[in-house]
């Protein structure tokens, strides 16, 4: 009996932090079709009011916070492009008390010409966005004193 207690309790929470995915998805997309780029920015460039997290529990958040980014997608009704997700997995992740850059690049790539590209690491640890972002030249981070 303990053990289904806790298996449901560990279901509900995944459920939740999918929720909360869904929604941060969907406000980045209103978000970046109302807002200037300088007010995105001021919201990149929030502080973490409290402590970080550190060392497991920051690795823990970190991974939980990329699962609900990749799950809800997958789910959404509507197209996702990295700068919502980047959008949404930093706000999560600073919910979580973990301070998240949000790197913007460009390229010339063969296939498109001119593109931009938009993701998020925490310190060396990729989060969203960055197995493509290696062709990109970073143009900005945000906030922008973090490497």
């Amino acid at each position: 009996m303990q053990q289904s207690v806790s298996a449901w309790r560990h279901k509900a929470a995944r459920y939740r932090l999918l929720a909360e995915a869904a929604l941060c998805l969907g406000l980045a997309r209103i978000a970046l079709r109302l807002l200037a780029f300088r007010q995105l920015v001021r919201f990149f460039e929030l502080p973490i009011r409290q402590s970080e997290a550190t060392g497991a529990e920051r690795t823990r958040l970190r991974n939980e916070v990329k699962w609900a980014i990749f799950t809800a997608k997958r789910y959404l009704p509507y197209q996702t492009t990295c700068f919502h997700r980047a959008i949404a997995a930093q706000a999560m992740l600073r919910r979580r008390r973990i301070g998240a850059v949000v790197y913007y690049g460009a390229a010339t790539l063969p296939e498109k010409g001119l593109s931009a590209h938009v993701w998020v690491r925490d310190g060396d640890e990729a989060v969203v966005g960055c197995l493509a972002a290696k062709e990109y030249h970073i143009l900005a981070r945000y906030p922008e004193g973090n490497p």
